[in-house]
């Protein structure tokens, strides 16, 4: 069983773009927050799935 949400993002950085994955639970979709978040370092990337 998974623990975080499975969400993927490709997301630009100084380097060229690498893929991060969301960090909030698994339902939270299906829970009615529609963001998935992550971190590149202290950055924060959030996305919906409709991005």
């Amino acid at each position: 069983m998974e623990t975080t949400c499975a969400a993927v993002k490709l997301t630009p950085t100084a380097t060229g773009d690498i893929p991060v994955r969301c960090t909030k639970r698994p339902d939270h979709v299906t829970a009615g927050d529609p963001v998935h978040e992550a971190r590149v370092g202290v950055f924060p990337v959030r996305w919906t799935n409709a991005e």
